[in-house]
């Protein structure tokens, strides 16, 4: 009896939701999740201080902000796939120019002296921009309905995966006295080389393409011909155009309370290692605590996919975000390994739960033909904010030797904002509804 019964085959959605966990994790990772080692790195080599060091991560992030709504129209146009490969290829090259900086003014207080820092950052910043969060998502987004939630989360676990696994590993090999951080640089730079054919096989961008379709099956539901004559209906493209989102006050609201969580995680992931070693941790012991944060990130994110399909998005994302903020003002207070670790508990959780809300939130409010631009658009104002905060933390940091203030100012910012995702309520497209035609 058994023997007759036939095995559905898994629905290839969600290997492409896996296989955005791996894209994240491998590119993601070693620029944003290390970023606090590299900043480590060249300040003990060359004297250079946070701010200085800070200007890179900025210059890239306000780099991302252009080139967010030109990767949007190039995935609308010849789809993600493509983008990803070039965005692993031009990362390997950003790592390998790394290995050649060296200051080029006799004062390593003048501002300009790491510019070779801040080409080679920006360089693997326009790679991971094309290759990684964006065009991911927006495949992800095409092969799911039902299930956005828990498949946008699985596939953005992937930087909290790698965090905990190599942030902790890459602290002890980027030490000088193992292989340093130039070496670690072509390690990086070679990996992403030998992925980019794994990549390229896997990555599917919609679901038709291989006769397949969204949620792996088609709709059981059809419209009749008296439904079509019926007061209203549904068009096939009751989807919102660019302009339409843009004018919209939930795409606004979204790009407002997303940036005022993403400024805590920018701020986290440049000044979390470098704090806690100031407050009297190890660099490894560091490392791990970043590396523990993102693995219970990880983990909430799966959490957050579930709550998000079953209760309402806008309030779970409030209190994700609140409790993200409340976890980066008890950073300033950390000055014990167990304290940190109570951070990464607290942080974690919120991160975690928050992230695949919001991206979930936006593909349910403005899914369509246009979502890749919308995406891209929507990067601007986050990453605004995400520029600012690093720079003000490093700021504080030089001035004071602490980061305590710095991070009660920016919790008290994020908390805020987490409160603006209440009133983030999903808006009908205007080219939704068609009017009756007369008899």
């Amino acid at each position: 009896m058994f023997a007759s019964i036939k095995r559905r085959p898994i629905f290839y959605g969600w290997w492409l939701a896996i296989t955005a966990l791996f894209v994240n994790a491998l590119l993601s990772t070693p620029l944003y999740g290390a970023a606090g080692l590299w900043v480590n790195a060249l300040e003990e080599e060359f004297g250079w201080t946070r701010t200085q060091l800070t200007i890179a991560f900025s210059l890239g992030q306000l780099e991302g902000s252009i080139m967010s709504p030109l990767v949007g129209y190039i995935i609308d146009k010849i789809g993600g796939k493509k983008l990803v490969a070039m965005g692993f290829i031009i990362t390997a090259i950003g790592f390998l120019c790394l290995t050649q900086v060296t200051p080029i003014t006799d004062s390593r207080s003048e501002w300009s002296d790491p510019l070779l820092f801040y080409a080679a950052y920006m360089i693997i910043t326009l790679g991971v921009s094309m290759g990684g969060w964006i065009p991911m998502t927006v495949i992800v987004n095409s092969w799911f309905e039902k299930r956005r939630s828990l498949a946008l989360s699985l596939g953005s676990v992937g930087f909290s995966i790698g965090t905990f696994l190599l942030v902790p590993f890459m602290a002890i090999i980027i030490k000088p006295e193992n292989l340093g951080w130039r070496a670690t640089a072509v390690v990086c730079a070679i990996i992403f080389l030998l992925i980019v054919p794994a990549i390229w096989k896997l990555i599917v961008n919609y679901p038709e393409e291989i006769g397949e379709m969204p949620d792996g099956k088609a709709s059981s539901k059809s419209i009749s011909k008296t439904q079509l004559e019926n007061d209203l209906v549904v068009t096939h493209d009751s989807s919102f155009t660019l302009s339409e989102a843009l004018m919209s006050k939930a795409f606004w609201i979204l790009a407002l309370g997303h940036g005022s969580s993403v400024l805590l995680t920018s701020t986290m992931m440049i000044h979390l290692i470098l704090a806690l070693k100031a407050q009297g941790l190890t660099l490894e012991q560091a490392a791990t605590v970043w590396g523990v944060t993102m693995g219970i990130g990880g983990l909430a994110k799966l959490v957050g996919g579930f709550v998000g399909d079953h209760v309402s998005k806008r309030v779970a994302a409030c209190a994700f975000g609140a409790l993200q903020a409340v976890g980066v003002a008890f950073a300033g207070f950390a000055d014990t390994f167990f304290l940190a670790l109570t951070f990464a508990f607290v942080y974690g959780l919120g991160y975690g739960g928050r992230a695949p809300i919001t991206m979930a939130m936006r593909g349910e409010y403005f899914a369509g033909k246009s979502f890749g631009k919308i995406m891209g658009i929507s990067a601007v104002p986050m990453t605004f904010f995400s520029m600012i905060a690093p720079i003000v933390a490093g700021i504080f940091y030089d001035r004071s030797g602490s980061y305590m203030t710095a991070f009660i100012l920016i919790a008290v910012t994020g908390f805020a904002g987490s409160l603006i995702f209440l009133l983030a309520k999903k808006p009908v497209p205007p080219s939704s509804v068609q009017p009756r035609m007369a008899d």
